[in-house]
């Protein structure tokens, strides 16, 4: 194609000069018809040919070439830096000849280019993916270190899952009982309408596999639900919870015991999920094993803040607190209750004679039984070694007074019995005084029961030992 280029030129730079040469030599004899001489004649020619071809060369050629030279050097430049390396097989390495093959590496190279785009925006999509799972990780176990409240954080990883695993449209989380599974957590779905609808683990997915553990995909919804019964088929199919094309689940353990499962669907597609989601849903199953270990061990920490450990009822503390919260109800609501402080007798003579045992056994006895009555107290505390502080609400004096006399009636028909021998009858002192007929505030209402205490108590006192 360059040749062909080149001998155009050429013809037509002849061309011109033989037009012009013609043009000459006719103005010549026209004008010197008279005195003609083919000498001057063949001179005319030759300086006419000479000057169009250095013109043509000058004005024409020249720049020509120079553009074209231009042009190739600036395609060159241009390919080379498309070029990424060495390996990418681009033609661009290779010596072009002509403007046609330029123009053909340069096509080559933006086809390259736009593949290292669309590379690049699915690096950027993975990229922006493992930044939410990032933040998710440090949201979520931010929210277990420091929230209490268990269906919270539940919610939490919920809505992260659904926000990171691609194709994610709907969502729950079902946790077990040792009877069956229930919802505690949900997206997309009516929480209002399924919020008493229980699974027999029978009826899950991780039932049909033999790795529970491990996540799994499911695609026939519909077709495995169709063995539920009737009534909770109607009810999965009322709440749309079988307009399902795809979704995958995960078994949540606590101490590799199963304790329920977080499930994520898609409504569209059959082929929503694939096996590079399974990573991601372990571990927000994991995750809430972990919020729900932390919740169980706060519990447990809760419990033994609030209650003593030998009798479970509420201890000093707790059992102050919750006087005052009642304190707070009663004004408010304009109501009275009853503050009982009541201590045992004998205490300190069984520990010396039969040790402390014996002595726990007989403050356990005693609470055990007014924790079981039928009326029992609203409040029932332990607030020294054997004095504790119970509360009666909306009752009067003479009533309360009436169920301590049938706790003393009961004790006095039923000995303490320890190996094998009954030892006392269980005796008590207590002293009561009422909100707000006989004080108005917390330690006034203590200062009198406590003194009312110990006069019942040295009329009371009766320590036998068998």
């Amino acid at each position: 194609m360059k040749q062909v280029k080149s001998a155009l030129i050429k013809h037509s730079m002849l061309a011109l000069a033989l037009l012009f040469i013609s043009f000459i030599d006719y103005f010549y004899r026209n004008l010197f018809d008279s005195s003609y001489n083919p000498f001057v004649s063949l001179l005319l020619v030759i300086l006419t040919l000479s000057a169009t071809i250095y013109f043509s060369h000058k004005y024409y050629l020249r720049p020509y070439k120079i553009l074209f030279s231009e042009v190739n050097n600036c395609y060159k430049e241009m390919i080379n830096e498309l070029a990424m390396d060495e390996d990418n097989n681009l033609p661009s390495q290779k010596q072009a000849h002509s403007l046609e093959e330029m123009l053909n590496l340069y096509k080559s190279a933006q086809k390259h280019q736009l593949e290292m785009v669309c590379q690049l925006k699915n690096t950027n999509k993975v990229l922006d993916q493992n930044n939410k799972f990032a933040n998710a990780i440090v949201q979520i176990t931010s929210e277990i270190l420091r929230s209490g409240d268990i269906h919270g954080i539940l919610q939490l990883i919920l809505n992260k899952a659904i926000e990171i695993i691609p194709n994610a449209q709907k969502g729950s989380i079902l946790l077990y009982n040792e009877d069956y599974l229930e919802y505690k957590a949900m997206y997309g779905y009516d929480m209002e309408a399924l919020k008493d609808f229980k699974f027999n683990f029978n009826e899950i997915f991780q039932y049909h596999v033999e790795d529970i553990y491990e996540p799994m995909i499911i695609t026939e919804i519909e077709k495995f639900n169709s063995k539920l019964n009737k009534d909770k088929f109607n009810v999965l199919k009322d709440t749309k919870s079988f307009d399902l094309k795809c979704s995958i689940s995960c078994a949540i353990s606590i101490d590799n015991q199963f304790y329920g499962t977080i499930n994520i669907d898609n409504t569209e597609n059959s082929n929503a999920f694939i096996d590079e989601h399974k990573p991601i849903i372990k571990y927000f199953a994991e995750q809430i094993g972990v919020a729900l270990k932390n919740a169980q061990l706060l519990e447990k920490i809760l419990y033994l803040s609030h209650y003593d450990s030998m009798t479970n009822i509420c201890n000093r503390s707790y059992c102050e607190e919750q006087i005052r919260v009642l304190h707070k109800e009663c004004e408010k609501n304009n109501q009275g209750y009853s503050l009982v402080v009541l201590d045992m007798n004998d205490l300190k003579q069984i520990n010396d004679s039969y040790g402390h045992e014996a002595g726990d056994k007989l403050i356990v006895t005693f609470t055990n039984y007014i924790s079981s009555m039928e009326q029992k107290p609203d409040i029932f505390g332990r607030i020294g070694g054997d004095e504790f502080a119970l509360v009666y609400s909306n009752r009067t004096n003479d009533q309360v007074i009436a169920l301590l006399k049938d706790i003393k009636c009961y004790f006095s028909h039923i000995p303490f019995h320890y190996n094998n021998r009954d030892l006392l009858n269980i005796t008590f002192g207590f002293g009561i005084c009422s909100y707000p007929d006989e004080a108005s505030d917390i330690p006034t209402l203590f200062r009198i029961a406590d003194q009312r205490m110990y006069d019942d108590k040295r009329k009371s006192k009766t320590f036998k030992i068998k």
